[in-house]
């Protein structure tokens, strides 16, 4: 039977990893061929005509006709394949310069944004939106499609930029539409004539920028293709690292969905990033409250996906510090690698795989962290051992988790090994697939979310277990304190019993032995033999007291009597009453200042044999005239005073050990050993301070 129960184990944890491993995959195939995505837009091959003015030989300016093919000497896209969404791909670019608005360059090259690209530290950015060609035999079916987008006497479009690092000014022709951070040295007033500020130092900023297009219907106004074609242009500085220019692809739609696509994509990261964050904090409130390191690897991991959703929430907005954030989105991958290792880790032998694996996580974070700080060649050669360390802890993963479904404990549960198994799908697939925009299109960002409700719904499940365990723990051991007192207090009882059947027996023939040599004394007349009756009846009744002692003891059974909160002024108000007669009547006078209500956690006829021993004590060995009852606080403590003005107590002597006496160690009793038991026993203290002008015995007790 324990055979079989463990085969269903193994079974449903190989099903569960396994299906999900296949969904996982299914889903991201699913997402990256069959979902709706946004389609590329294609390149123009049209030649255009336009002026350039440059200098001669002689330095004069001079204004020249230039013929350009698109697509060879610069790269546009036609207003007539516009769509409600698509994106363009490709961007002209003229580094370390700024190109004047409105205009194409010679020195243009065009760039793929699909793929790697290295920027230089300045540069200009220009994208061409050609209107229709009036010469198109096809015109007028072009224009007809285009009726959906037409507002008025114009068709109308919107775009929006991507974050371009780290400072730029954005031109519509020859209009400034937006600034973003501060290009240093930089004179708006030579590419436009409506903006007359100049910026003196660098101060990055990227944010997404909407531009509303807008291009002419009539066909009489197409003839010069530039003059009605609408042209972007970017100038940008950066830090020259290899996050420099842009590095992502314009949208350009229609108004509603540009902005319902973003809108889309920054609530869907901003809510996840919030759950994410949310569930870091649930983690790390059980953990502290239950003093656990169970959670540590689920916050290690969630961690890494909160910041990585906020990174990316981030970006998508206004900030002043993008390479921050590109940096840690880059590096939370690794940490979120890690964190499923620490959890599914083992080692194998000497090999302590559970820490190296997640420490190589370790170094492949920092490695991407610094990726978008260093050059292009630097950055590009850093991708490479960052691939390299993650298709290593990929495999690690793997492995681990392959060990972890035949392990024979259940220390890994059946929804944390199908978290670690989503994050080791998610890891794979960001080997070869690259980060898209926007979230609602990217199956990396929903295997986030699967792996953050997953990894609460097991650490949930196995927070419920463990408290349910508790509760049956707690009450089994209720029912075991219960049982186990109630043998103590039979033991005691049956000690009481005995104790106060010794007491009582072996006390009467005692107290007659005595009684019988006081009768021989008085009978005997050799002195000698009178000294040694003397001693036998001195040693008689030093029996007989202990026994009383004892009976007293096991009569009222102080030890086991309930604790209760009494004012500590009464008590002494009372048993100053009580021994005010015998201090009279030998002499000594009885101070009660002890006027202050002063509450405690006491044993109430414990603490009162305890004072009633000691006032009794000071009366018959102290050769006192006064005794003095007070009482005062101590931090948490009440502390009670039994004072005395007497001859004081021999400080080589342990007065609380049984039988010790001032005089002869053998006709010391118990009271003072008793006294001490009973005060521990509600968690107090007697102790005491002697000298020459008196004892002081103190009483700590628990202030209520």
């Amino acid at each position: 039977m324990p055979l079989l129960t463990a085969m269903n184990r193994y079974l449903r944890k190989i099903l569960s990893v396994l299906s999900c491993a296949v969904l996982c995959a299914v889903f991201i195939v699913i997402m990256v061929f069959c979902a709706p995505t946004i389609q590329d837009l294609p390149q123009s091959d049209r030649t255009v005509q336009y002026d350039l003015t440059v200098r001669d030989e002689e330095g004069h300016w001079k204004a020249e006709k230039v013929t350009a093919v698109a697509g060879k000497d610069f790269t546009a896209v036609n207003v007539a394949d516009l769509g409600k969404l698509n994106k363009i791909t490709k961007v002209n670019y003229v580094p370390n310069e700024f190109v004047s608005t409105n205009l194409l360059s010679p020195d243009i090259q065009i760039v793929d944004l699909t793929k790697p690209f290295e920027f230089a530290e300045k540069g200009t950015l220009i994208f061409v939106i050609l209107n229709l060609d009036p010469m198109s035999p096809d015109f007028y079916e072009q224009s007809e499609r285009l009726d959906q987008y037409k507002i008025g006497s114009n068709w109308r479009f919107t775009m929006s930029l991507p974050k371009i690092f780290g400072a730029s000014n954005v031109y519509l022709r020859s209009n400034l539409v937006t600034r973003n951070g501060d290009i240093e040295d930089y004179d708006f007033t030579m590419f436009n004539d409506n903006y007359d500020v100049k910026t003196d130092s660098y101060s990055p900023k990227t944010q997404s920028t909407s531009l509303d297009l807008s291009f002419y219907t009539r066909q009489i106004a197409l003839a010069n293709p530039i003059v009605a074609a609408q042209i972007i242009t970017v100038h940008y500085q950066s830090t020259g690292s290899a996050y420099s220019g842009i590095m992502d692809c314009p949208l350009i739609g229609t108004e509603s969905a540009i902005k319902s696509i973003k809108e889309t994509s920054q609530n869907l990261l901003i809510i996840f990033a919030i759950v994410a964050a949310m569930v870091l904090a649930i983690f790390i409130t059980l953990s502290v409250l239950e003093r656990s390191k169970e959670f540590i690897s689920a916050i290690v991991w969630i961690f890494g996906i909160t910041v990585l959703l906020i990174s990316r929430f981030l970006l998508s907005g206004a900030t002043g510090v993008p390479l921050m954030w590109s940096a840690l989105s880059l590096s939370m991958s690794f940490v979120i690698l890690g964190g499923a290792q620490l959890a599914m880790g083992r080692s194998f032998g000497k090999f302590p795989a559970k820490y190296v694996f997640p420490a190589l996580s370790l170094l492949g974070a920092l490695f991407a962290f610094i990726c978008p700080f260093i050059p292009f060649e630097a950055a590009s050669a850093m991708r490479i051992v960052c691939t390299v360390i993650k298709a290593i802890g990929a495999a690690a993963l793997l492995t681990f988790i392959g060990f972890a479904i035949f392990k024979k404990d259940d220390k890994h549960g059946i929804l944390q090994t199908v978290s670690a198994s989503v994050i080791a799908v998610a890891i794979i697939a960001s080997l070869c697939m690259p980060q898209i925009f926007p979230a609602q299109f990217n199956p990396m960002f929903w295997l986030c979310v699967a792996t953050t409700l997953t990894t609460f719904i097991s650490v949930f499940i196995v927070f419920m277990n463990t408290k349910k365990s508790n509760v049956y723990l707690t009450a089994n051991l209720h029912k075991e304190v219960e049982r186990q007192v109630k043998d103590i207090k039979a033991v005691i009882a049956e000690r009481d019993s005995l104790l106060q059947f010794v007491s009582h027996d072996m006390k009467k023939p005692l107290v007659t032995s005595a009684s019988m040599i006081d009768t021989l004394i008085d009978r005997e007349k050799d002195e000698e033999q009178q000294k040694a009756l003397h001693i036998v009846k001195q040693n008689t009744e030093r029996v007989v007291s202990n026994l009383s002692e004892i009976a007293l003891y096991a009569k009222f059974n102080y030890i086991a009597e309930p604790s209760q909160v009494v004012d500590l002024s009464d008590i002494c108000k009372d048993l100053g009453d009580f021994h005010h007669p015998d201090c009279n009547a030998n002499g000594i006078v009885l101070k009660n200042l002890a006027d202050k209500s002063i509450k405690a956690f006491v044993k109430k006829q414990g603490l009162e044999s305890v004072i009633s021993n000691l006032i009794i004590n000071a009366i018959e060995h102290a050769n006192c005239s006064t005794i003095t009852l007070s009482l005062k606080t101590d931090k948490n403590n009440a502390v009670l005073c039994v004072a005395d003005d007497g001859k004081g107590i021999d400080v080589s002597l342990d007065v609380f050990k049984p039988y010790v006496s001032e005089n002869d160690n053998n006709t010391g009793g118990l009271g003072l050993y008793i006294c001490k038991n009973i005060i521990e026993s509600m968690n107090g203290e007697l102790s005491y301070e002697t000298g020459h002008n008196g004892t002081t015995f103190y009483i700590a007790l628990l202030k209520a």
